[in-house]
């Protein structure tokens, strides 16, 4: 479906995690009234949106600093949903602990994998703290509130301190000042909104020389500029690769459609992601 005229105010939106999670905030900024519902792993998101629980489902699909959550772009394979929209959101992350909790006396930390990829420099100047890794930043923080503990502590976001009822211990504790991460929304439906100028999409390459080389001219023949390109290994495979790419380009165009036609053609496996907006 091309040309939808206008992305949704509202609607029933899946996050993965609980209140607080940074999923929560990119569904706030991308619908104006959502009604969200929490989902405890990023299939569950799937999953609500596959049995109509949620038109909608909020994930995070890359880091600035840690880079693709490969976990999302395999179900992806599973589920074959469609990108409908997309938000990069800054990410600060704080470490919190109970009240009377002091940065001193903590001895373990809780908080997802995602986060400790982010917050790496920060857990290095302190090799004596245990880092336990939970579903969801959220998740951590509600655990640590529920805890009563004063030697432990989350990494999570700074909402969460308000949720939960957290002191603040440190407070910008990323790797860098630029970490952002974008999150999609997934719908079951292919909807392309007027706005559209971003395609992901996902292939499958002959194993011989020059079969990448010919993917990326059919892009630069038509002036399509790549945003990402990235490979990962199909798990099973004998060094075999998945490819990802980004590019900015509407599928309402001819040469466009065109394109897509032929790579569909042309390469072993191809999977269309969606043409969205990033806001």
């Amino acid at each position: 479906m091309v040309g939808i005229k206008g992305f949704p105010v509202s609607a029933k939106v899946a996050c993965q995690g609980i209140e607080g999670a940074f999923s929560q905030s990119a569904a706030e900024t991308l619908f104006a009234k959502p009604d969200i519902i929490y989902a405890p792993e990023f299939r569950d998101v799937f999953e609500a949106v596959d049995k109509g629980l949620a038109k909608y489902g909020i994930l995070p699909i890359e880091n600035s600093n840690a880079g693709s959550v490969t976990e999302v772009y395999d179900l992806f394979k599973s589920y074959k949903f469609f990108i409908v929209r997309a938000v990069k959101m800054p990410v600060e992350h704080f470490l919190l602990g109970t009240k009377g909790a002091t940065l001193e006396n903590i001895k373990e930390v809780h908080t997802h994998h995602m986060a400790v990829k982010q917050c790496t420099a920060f857990l290095k100047k302190y090799p004596h703290i245990k880092v336990v890794i939970s579903a969801n930043t959220a998740e951590a923080a509600k655990f640590i509130s529920q805890s009563g503990r004063k030697d432990i502590a989350a990494i999570a976001s700074q909402k969460c301190a308000k949720v939960y009822n957290l002191s603040v211990l440190k407070k910008n504790i990323e790797d860098s000042s630029n970490n952002c991460t974008r999150f999609i929304c997934i719908s079951k439906e292919c909807e392309v909104y007027n706005d559209a100028d971003k395609i992901s999409i996902m292939l499958t390459l002959e194993h011989r020389a020059g079969s990448l080389y010919e993917v990326i001219k059919f892009f630069a023949d038509n002036n399509l500029n790549l945003t990402k390109l990235e490979s990962r290994p199909i798990t099973g495979s004998n060094f075999e690769f998945m490819f990802y790419f980004d590019l900015e380009a509407k599928l309402k165009d001819k040469s466009v459609s065109d394109l897509i036609d032929k790579l569909k053609k042309t390469v072993p496996y191809f999977l269309f992601l969606g043409n969205y907006r990033e806001v």
